[in-house]
């Protein structure tokens, strides 16, 4: 008994191992990118709408400002500036096969930034993407090289630092690289989601999932259920776990292993991924879950088209057939980034196939079948939807509808499936256009329809009566017109207001609809770097060499979408 108890843990332990022994990372080889004790507000693979979080998000006590230092010898590879995204954004490559990314920057510090603002006037340009050749801008270990920030799409201060694989830009987990102490809380696991998956299936006698609440601490977790659960056919089961990383802060897992009467079915690891494969996250957790209540349910199911390389020993893509009338022993075991390990153990109870009676099982009229591995086209009047091959994760059951227009809009309401079910790739959506005059055929674009029948831009371009786009997502879908200029609001300044005692120029910027597509500042008739913060609507001109002294004629131009424009003119007395 002794041996057979022996050999399981073994089994289980293996894919663990296996995968763990794969990549062996330098312990003693980067220092810290910043001087003081590093806390997490987000660590690496924690399960996010369209992505994996790619990187660790160091506090940095709620201010900006703070040192970023260069975690090793090497050189400034590349510099990516945008309004979006990483904001300010630096990657350092190093002798020893890694890159290191520097995200959500304040500011880069000495010659980074003089070469920054060098290449940014250059193009005329805030927004840049520079492969910077080896050489040009090399870096000591330890060397100051930018300050932390809340640039780009950031939530509140903090330092986003990644590890890259140089030669296949995989990201990796900066924790394997020891930045930080197991904590010695292991993962906390609150939720198990049991599905049906398909028609002959059921679960408690329902053709509907069930989620379960869990109870347990310390590593060790059951069922809050008294009962087991009853199950029929083909099954896959999902779990809701977190690590705690210091601070209570919660944070995604690395390892989840699942097992049937002690035979592991399923098994996951989330220590290194490319950002090729990053969407495909929307497969892998619940995703009508997370739209609905924020749910993180990791499902251990890889549908078809599921294409992410964090899967190990899965069997039957994480499908259970359950055809006697036996009990059968489920255990979940998942894992930090440090190996600590909780375990969720629990019973079902196998029945065979049954009449479900009157229990009604939720029935997909769909108007057409839409193949993962083929493209598909959907037509019917007044729409065409184009859905390339590979742009849904399994064979689905696609559902249309249209209603009559909404206030605003100049075509019906298209009803595209529902939102609940992802898009993996970019799809062709073209709408006829309804009674649109033609002096606005150039101000059509295509939008996506909320509840209240609020509008958000699609873009989009009309041609023959027909406006066309991409969209990334199902959902309802009309025409509506952009005709309203963006609007420049000034915070700073007036016309001829004397600006000597102040240091910059800060405009608030904003548009109904198709949103900022272009803006440009000049002094004098001289192009002007303005920061542009998308998420605050800001621009900030921080004054130069370009401001000079006495009279200055500011100018500010922005558009939107479609091509509605606005002009600022302003005479500033330095």
């Amino acid at each position: 008994m002794k041996h057979r108890l022996a050999i399981l843990v073994i089994l289980m332990l293996l894919p663990f191992f296996l995968v763990r022994a794969q990549h062996q990372y330098p312990k003693d080889y980067f220092r810290s990118p910043v001087d003081f004790h590093v806390s997490l507000a987000g660590s690496f693979g924690e399960i996010r709408k369209n992505h994996f979080h790619s990187g660790i998000d160091i506090r940095t006590e709620g201010v900006q400002g703070k040192p970023v230092y260069a975690i090793a010898d090497g050189y400034v590879s590349r510099i990516n500036v945008s309004a979006g995204g990483f904001g300010k954004a630096l990657y350092i490559t190093h002798p020893n096969g890694y890159t290191s990314l520097y995200g959500h920057l304040k500011g880069y510090a000495g010659s980074i930034a003089g070469w920054v603002k060098a290449q940014q006037y250059k193009k005329e340009s805030f927004a840049i993407d520079v492969e910077v050749p080896p050489g040009i801008l090399k870096v000591k270990k330890g060397e100051l090289v930018a300050w932390s920030g809340n640039s780009g799409a950031s939530g509140g201060p903090h330092l986003h630092f990644e590890i890259r694989d140089a030669g296949t830009q995989e990201i990796i987990d900066p924790l394997d690289f020891g930045f930080m102490k197991a904590g010695g809380i292991t993962p906390e696991i609150n939720y198990v989601k049991i599905y049906p998956y398909d028609d002959n299936s059921m679960v408690n006698l329902t053709a509907n999932p069930l989620l379960i609440p869990v109870t347990g601490s310390n590593g060790h977790y059951s069922l809050k259920l008294v009962d087991s659960v009853k199950v029929s056919g083909n099954i896959f089961f999902g779990i809701e776990t977190i690590a705690i990383a210091e601070g209570g802060m919660k944070t995604g897992v690395h390892n989840i292993t699942l097992s049937v009467d002690g035979a592991i079915v399923y098994t996951q690891n989330i220590d290194r991924f490319a950002f090729s494969e990053t969407r495909y996250v929307n497969s892998l957790m619940d995703y009508p879950a997370f739209l609905q209540n924020r749910r993180k349910i990791q499902r251990s199911y890889v549908a078809p088209n599921n294409k992410l390389s964090v899967y190990s020993a899965v069997k039957n893509r994480g499908v259970v057939n359950f055809a006697d009338a036996k009990a059968h022993k489920i255990q979940y075991v998942v894992r930090d980034a440090f190996g600590q390990a909780s375990t969720l153990e629990f019973w079902v109870m196998s029945h065979p196939p049954a009449n479900q009676g009157g229990i009604s099982k939720p029935v997909n009229s769909g108007s057409q079948m839409m193949s993962y591995k083929a493209d598909n086209h959907f037509e019917q009047q007044n729409i065409r939807f184009d859905v390339p091959k590979e742009a849904i994760y399994e064979d689905l059951p696609f559902e249309y509808q249209v209603t009559q227009p909404v206030k605003g809009s100049y075509a019906g309401v298209h009803h595209l499936h529902n939102e609940y079910t992802p898009l993996h790739t970019f799809c062709t959506l073209s709408i006829k256009a309804e009674n649109l005059p033609k002096n606005l055929t150039d101000k059509a674009v295509i939008v996506a329809v909320s509840p209240g029948n609020t509008f958000a831009s699609k873009g989009g371009t009309c041609e023959n009566g027909w406006v066309t786009t991409k969209i990334r997502d199902f959902g309802n879908y009309t025409v509506t017109v952009d005709t309203e200029p963006p609007v420049i609001k000034p915070v700073n300044i007036f016309p001829n207001k004397k600006v000597k005692k102040q240091f910059s120029i800060m405009m608030k910027l904003n548009d109904n609809l198709s949103g900022i597509k272009t803006y440009r500042g000049t002094l004098n008739g001289k192009w002007i770097l303005m920061d542009y913060d998308e998420k605050n609507r800001l621009l900030t001109y921080v004054f130069d060499e370009v401001m000079r002294p006495g009279k200055n004629i500011f100018v500010l131009r922005v558009t939107d979408g479609v091509g509605n424009s606005t002009r600022y003119e302003a005479a500033l007395i330095r």
